[in-house]
């Protein structure tokens, strides 16, 4: 991916709903293509005991661009950039440095019904994954 594809173009294949566990703890995205240059997504992870968390997620060009947005808890959004020298065919990873945790954003396309997604803090160190499968969507029946 070079940066020059429209969002929908580079992402559609993300639209629609995954989610997936790791232990007692349950995550679910929902993704949907806004225009050809954006692509408006939700997260939600459940665990027993605990309040669920959400975040507000968005890949849209900023200033000519691609950029991955998140605002967990609805909070301000943090910029992560497409960083096409860490991207592959397959892979695509945002990075925001300046951060505190993470610095890196990616998603890994498994194949047409699976995706790894993951945080980390772009050294190699602290990662946590979240691999999901195509799932249905609320509402949907």
């Amino acid at each position: 991916m070079t940066g020059l594809e429209g969002v929908a173009v580079a992402f559609g294949w993300l639209a629609g709903c995954w989610s997936g566990e790791r232990g007692t703890t349950a995550f679910r995205e929902i993704w949907t293509v806004g225009s050809p240059d954006l692509m408006v997504g939700m997260s939600v992870t459940t665990r027993p005991a605990k309040p669920a968390e959400f975040e507000y997620l968005r890949i849209e060009k900023l200033d000519g661009r691609i950029a991955y947005l998140a605002q967990p808890g609805g909070r301000p959004p943090t910029v992560f950039a497409l960083s096409t020298e860490a991207s592959t065919g397959d892979t695509t990873v945002f990075v925001n440095m300046q951060h505190d945790f993470p610095k890196r954003v990616a998603y890994r396309r498994v194949d047409r019904t699976g995706v790894l997604a993951w945080i980390d803090d772009g050294d190699g160190g602290r990662r946590i994954e979240f691999p999901m499968k195509r799932a249905e969507c609320p509402g949907s029946r």
